[in-house]
């Protein structure tokens, strides 16, 4: 190996010299079929399709939704014990810090690249003219939709971020050094977004175009904007308007259907939106090459330690002990394993025998086994042997947001404008589903909003609300901070170590990347780090 490394220099040269001497310079007067010059693109409709179509891609892929976003916020909420696993888990029990973690820098870019390209889609459409009716409310519909989706991320992971609503001026070289941006700046421009998309967007798509956002997804996130801004009001307003567009809660029996691989159960009557993935075996990682945005890498985090490249985790108890005061087996047993009667692991195989060797981990850690069953892929029948390491054969298509959930804000957007006995009937819907008792219709406000919280736990539960959740209603420090003994006794995070807690006036966003701070003389650093 070592020679040929030493050679290759001169074996290049050589092959250079005989591709010279062996084509005449007609043949190496060619063009590259895979670069197309701006100037010539963006002339068509089928132009502006394959530009949205690339939109999507930096969210999708592996260095943001496919796997990264999921280290770096989801798994920091107080449902999950990690197990630390060198720099992959920092962010994901609270120890993270700037340009140490691993996962540090890759989430920021793919917003910024995917907002780039919605930003040059509406320009194009403003500047050439080609496209009109319907197929222009739909690719413009879908580039506000993107924009304002990564603008929300933008701000509720790292708070102070840039906000990029054009594409520079290379004659103006301040553009290309914003500052921070508040978060009322963010606010004004996610509502002015999905305003233009609620009113481009369809309410359905044909069977071809079937996970594109609609005119409900539009309304469901400006609704979840609303909400996280506690403008009761509007954030009541759009999502009752979501409840009149014919989306349902799917039966108890095919309530693990909201979370499966299987295509035919995906995009179903409880999806207002999802992120579209299909299992491929040619896994490449983090490249923005086509198909590479489509496959669902986030397997490694969810699954349990015997199946995980990294050392998995445990579901605390805590949790589980709010689906059990309710008596809610339902969404229960589709959202954690543990050792419970009928319980099972992949492929059907008994809970004891599948997951011996992760129960084995667990106990010797001190804690309580109880794992994951969401985006895993236990619902797919494959043993866990028969899935890749990274998932990315599964192909699950993660699910942004539900009808359950619009539900629950829904109750919540009522109850904290004083129109609780208008709210209760909304959980209760959700209650119904899980064949648990209702909420009685005189409680009062402040149980309702416990009710809500905990609705929210059993309901959601393993997809990506609850540390946004404990950040906005202000309780992510009771939950998280030092000295919290909610999980059983122990910290949520206690598997990570002493320092492997919430700190507040920090933990609340992300840092900027440093690297971005060393570009850009403009920018400064959120508070705490």
């Amino acid at each position: 190996m070592k020679t040929i490394k030493k050679l290759f220099p001169f074996i290049m040269l050589l092959l250079a010299v005989v591709l010279y001497y062996s084509c005449d310079e007609e043949d190496l007067n060619i063009s590259n079929p895979n670069n197309v010059a701006e100037p010539e693109f963006f002339q068509s409709e089928a132009d502006f399709r394959l530009a949205v179509n690339g939109m999507y891609h930096p969210v999708t892929a592996v260095f943001f939704w496919g796997r990264v976003i999921h280290t770096g916020a989801m798994l920091r909420s107080d449902a999950y014990n990690v197990i630390p696993f060198q720099q992959n888990t920092t962010m994901s029990t609270l120890e993270g810090q700037p340009g140490i973690s691993r996962w540090a820098v890759d989430l920021y870019p793919q917003l910024y690249q995917s907002i780039s390209r919605a930003n040059k889609i509406i320009e194009e459409d403003a500047e050439n003219g080609v496209l009109s009716g319907q197929v222009q409310n739909e690719i413009l519909g879908q580039a506000h939709f993107q924009r304002a989706f990564c603008n929300w991320y933008l701000l509720n992971l790292f708070g102070t971020a840039p906000l990029v609503m054009q594409t520079p001026d290379p004659q103006n070289p301040d553009e290309f050094f914003p500052s921070n941006a508040t978060p009322a700046m963010f606010n004004e421009a996610i509502i002015a977004d999905l305003t233009e998309a609620v009113n481009r967007l369809p309410d359905t798509w044909g069977s071809e175009d079937l996970g594109r956002p609609t005119r409900g997804a539009a309304l469901a996130l400006r609704g979840k904007t609303y909400l996280y801004m506690q403008d009761w009001a509007n954030a009541a307003a759009d999502l009752t308007t979501v409840t009149t567009l014919g989306y349902s809660l799917l039966p108890a029996a095919n309530y693990g259907d909201n979370f499966s691989s299987d295509s035919s159960v995906e995009n179903n009557n409880e999806s207002i939106y999802e992120l579209q993935y299909v299992g491929q075996d040619n896994f490449v990682w983090g490249s923005d090459a086509p198909l590479t945005g489509t496959q669902s890498n986030w397997h490694i985090d969810y699954s349990p330690p015997h199946v995980s490249l990294d050392q998995g985790h445990v579901i605390n108890p805590h949790i589980r002990d709010i689906f059990d005061a309710n008596g809610d087996t339902v969404r229960r047993n589709a959202t954690m394993v543990f050792d419970y009667p009928g319980a099972t692991g992949y492929a059907g195989v008994p809970y004891l025998e599948d997951f011996a060797p992760s129960i084995e981990t667990i106990n010797a850690l001190g804690v309580e086994p109880i794992f994951s069953v969401k985006y895993t892929g236990i619902e797919s029948g494959l043993s866990s042997s028969a899935i890749s390491g990274f998932g990315n054969d599964l192909g699950t298509n993660w699910r942004i947001i539900r009808y359950a959930d619009a539900l629950l804000m829904l109750a919540e957007a009522l109850n904290e404008s004083g129109a609780t006995g208008q709210a209760v009937g909304f959980v209760n819907q959700v209650r119904d589903r899980a064949q648990i008792s209702e909420l009685p219709n005189n409680i009062s406000q402040t149980e309702l909003r416990q009710a809500i919280r905990d609705e929210r736990v059993m309901e959601l539960t393993g997809e990506g609300h609850r540390f946004f959740d404990l950040v906005r209603w202000g309780i992510a420090d009771d939950i998280l901070g030092q000295g919290s003994t909610v999980a059983g006794g122990n910290h949520p995070k206690s598997l990570a170590g002493p320092a492997a807690f919430f700190t507040p006036g920090q933990d609340e966003v992300l840092w900027i990347p440093l690297t971005e701070l060393q570009a850009n003389p403009n920018l400064t650093q959120n508070q705490g780090y």
